[in-house]
């Protein structure tokens, strides 16, 4: 038995390394980062005086136990660079060359920035690179990612809620950009209320959750296909 839904997600291999890698990067996106919100979240409650509420999440990437943000963040990176490999092998039969390089590009890049973020810390000898490649890429560039790829999956039966989900998460995305600046700039209607650190994380939150639920799709669909391999 072979289905439409089948050959939509089968990588072109016949050893099935590329399932086995769209399996494990699947399942990392969906379980990374909800490790990667504890490390910095058990980081913030041993920093004396910090608070994650008025603070950005990158300000515990100096000082003591700088750490435990900036090697999470770096393993986030390299997270999200390999579910775009994922997504470039699990798209072949559904979307063309130039779409999938482009979609798989821009899954990857907010990955780079994170990198970025987590060697090029908030130290004043780096923090310009963190803030123009860190922050542009990892909490800002994720719109045009999702609104691309949600574009380019709407008109796939198989992708078009995800597409459809990628269109909502890049209005969401821009919500939260929205929020985060306001929260940040002085002289804005909400920069006396010291609310930065949290605006900074609803907006990490909403970017994770995407690739959180792009990993499930992966993963849920490579074990759809094993199964009616099986039954063929």
């Amino acid at each position: 038995m072979k289905t439409r839904f089948a050959s939509s997600t089968r990588p072109e291999t016949g050893d099935g390394r590329w399932n086995q890698f769209i399996k494990w990067s699947g399942f990392a996106a969906r379980v990374y980062p909800f490790l990667f919100v504890l490390s910095f979240t058990v980081a913030g409650l041993l920093r004396p005086g910090y608070s994650p509420i008025s603070q950005a999440v990158s300000d515990l990437g100096v000082g003591s136990m700088a750490w435990l943000l900036n090697v999470p963040v770096v393993i986030l990176g390299l997270v999200m660079i390999a579910l775009a490999v994922g997504f470039f092998q699990a798209t072949r039969p559904i979307l063309s060359p130039a779409s999938r390089w482009t979609c798989a590009t821009l899954i990857a890049l907010p990955g780079v920035g994170y990198i970025a973020a987590g060697i090029f810390t908030e130290d004043p000898s780096t923090v310009l690179i963190h803030w123009l490649v860190g922050a542009t890429l990892g909490l800002y560039f994720p719109v045009v990612t999702f609104v691309i790829v949600g574009l380019a999956l709407v008109p796939h039966r198989e992708w078009r809620w995800y597409g459809t989900y990628s269109l909502v998460v890049s209005a969401a995305t821009v919500a939260a950009i929205v929020f985060v600046q306001q929260a940040f700039t002085p002289g804005s209607a909400l920069f006396g209320f010291h609310v930065g650190g949290l605006a900074e994380r609803v907006d990490l939150v909403v970017i994770l959750a995407w690739y959180v639920v792009m990993g499930w799709q992966l993963f849920s669909n490579l074990r759809l296909v094993q199964k009616e391999k099986s039954l063929a």
